[in-house]
């Protein structure tokens, strides 16, 4: 990430990681499949955020059970609100 702390103004738009090669920090090596990076754009900068994905999943298993979110039972919560309608 690449922001200044205090700015007047701020775009924040989805970009290709093409971006990332302008910034002398190297912050294309960091990236990881199902990273998203997005430009920042204020007056007179421009920065970037690599950001990658936060899902959740809400269940009533017990505590010492497999999660679904690390075995792959649920990549989306939909397909849970899918299959229950089945």
């Amino acid at each position: 990430m690449e922001i200044r702390a205090w700015f007047d103004g701020i775009e924040i738009y989805e970009s290709s990681p093409d971006i990332l090669t302008r910034f002398p920090s190297n912050p294309g090596k960091m990236l990881e499949i199902g990273n998203k990076v997005y430009g920042l754009k204020g007056s007179g900068w421009s920065g970037y955020i690599v950001g990658g994905i936060f899902r959740t999943h809400e269940d009533d298993r017990e505590m010492s059970e497999p999660s679904p979110l690390l075995v792959g039972e649920i990549l989306n919560p939909r397909d849970s609100l899918d299959s229950e309608k089945r």
